[in-house]
């Protein structure tokens, strides 16, 4: 597959994520099993697809015999947004903040693919 293909795939799963993250703070504490369900499938699906698309580009780029540093940061980035449902389930007091930091994170990981720092 394509590298455009690769990248449109990995942005739109991106969007997917911060959906499913923004329903989940949004739900958290509250009794919408129903939007809390949905937003978890999506966050699954999400992560999957990011990562998937995530090394198809990596070996379209012709990266994939050594990764960059700056890949591994996105990673760990992208970890901490997959490990943020976590307390997002055990302490709902924190949705406001959780919410208001998912973007910083997101954030970071923009700056890491797009400036690609050594």
């Amino acid at each position: 597959m394509s590298y455009e293909f690769y990248k449109i795939l990995h942005v739109a799963a991106v969007i997917l994520l911060f959906t499913s993250l923004g329903t989940l703070a949004a739900t958290a504490g509250s009794n919408k099993p129903r939007f809390a369900k949905l937003g978890s499938i999506a966050h699954g699906v999400a992560l999957t697809v990011i990562l998937v698309a995530g090394f198809g580009l990596l070996a379209r780029l012709d990266l994939m015999a050594s990764i960059p540093i700056w890949v591994w940061l996105k990673m760990g980035l992208w970890l901490a947004l997959a490990l943020i449902v976590i307390p997002l389930r055990r302490k709902p007091d924190w949705a406001t903040a959780l919410w208001l930091l998912i973007p910083v994170v997101g954030g970071l990981a923009v700056w890491a693919a797009v400036w690609k720092p050594h």
